[in-house]
């Protein structure tokens, strides 16, 4: 637990202080993006048009936010859900976006084994079972804590044990890391290989982050914003990133402190409150094969972001 310790990062700027920078300041590249949705304390920068780093078309969210203003709710759908039906739940909620994997797959034994890693409220919903030898194995590399009694927040590396001595009262398991402590550890997660990886199985992690996919992130600032991302995929107009491009377009453009790939695919989805799309979706979910705001996935669980009372 000391190096969660240490990381830990105060969540927003502390009250009385002058903040390093506004959330209308975080973007370090800003050629390609524009800001819309802007309020006090929450932005959403979007980026649609080529993209050097993976040399093809990219729609990309982030939405920065001031947690000394806003403050998060960590949802566990049971059944699963759209993520625009989701929020309909809370009255104040004024940004969301899908969250962890959540594979359930059967072991030799044939009981139920579980990939990720999902606490609420002081709930554990999701525990981590998958062995060390299982193909699932690899999905909770780090973790996204929150604890807004606590006023703390931060991404790290970890386990089972650690997750369940963690005395925060919401946890999010993700993978891979992307960016630890300023460093591009995404770069080399998935590893190269003699044969193409779209031969690999599916969820083998050197094919499932070393291929172009649409993705999902969270990631933490110096200064404590947090940071909800989304890069569309799997057409023409966006065609998605490898883990390796996703932490070296983050990196370019915002370079945080911490950045936690979660689920993504087809499970990518990012809603805001105000937005002239029908559903509140800003992005392009895939499930319906059709380059709208309709494809979304029914979802196991997701981080909303709500006004504080």
């Amino acid at each position: 637990m000391l190096l969660v310790s240490l990381l830990a990062l105060s969540c927003g700027t502390k009250q009385g202080e002058q903040a390093a920078a506004s959330v209308t300041d975080v973007l370090q590249d800003t050629v390609g993006w524009t800001m819309e949705n802007e309020q006090d304390g929450l932005v959403r920068y979007h980026y649609s048009g080529y993209d050097s780093i993976s040399s093809a078309n990219q729609n990309v969210n982030i939405v920065a936010i001031d947690l000394n203003k806003y403050t998060l709710a960590f949802d566990d759908q049971r059944p699963s859900d759209s993520l625009s039906s989701i929020v309909k739940s809370y009255e104040n909620a004024v940004a969301a976006i899908n969250g962890t994997y959540y594979e359930i797959a059967r072991n030799e034994a044939g009981d139920s084994v579980a990939s990720s890693f999902f606490k609420t409220d002081g709930v554990i919903k999701s525990n981590i079972t998958v062995p060390e030898d299982h193909r699932l194995f690899w999905k909770h590399e780090g973790a996204f804590f929150y604890d807004a009694e606590a006023d703390t927040c931060g991404i790290v590396y970890g386990d089972r044990k650690t997750y369940e001595a963690m005395s925060y009262a919401n946890v999010l398991s993700g993978s891979p890391m992307l960016i630890y402590d300023y460093k591009p550890v995404g770069e080399t997660f998935a590893k190269p290989r003699e044969i193409p990886l779209d031969s690999l199985d599916y969820e083998d992690p050197d094919r499932h982050q070393g291929v172009r996919h649409p993705r999902t992130a969270i990631a933490l600032t110096d200064e404590g914003y947090l940071l909800l991302i989304t890069v569309d995929g799997r057409r023409e107009e966006t065609t998605g990133m490898s883990a390796k491009e996703l932490t070296q377009f983050i990196r370019r453009h915002v370079n945080p402190k911490f950045a936690l790939n979660i689920d993504g695919g087809g499970s990518t989805t990012l809603w805001m409150r105000g937005t002239t799309t029908p559903n509140g979706i800003v992005n392009y979910p895939t499930d319906n094969k059709q380059y709208n705001h309709f494809g979304q996935r029914k979802i196991r669980n997701a981080v909303v972001v709500l006004e504080k009372n």
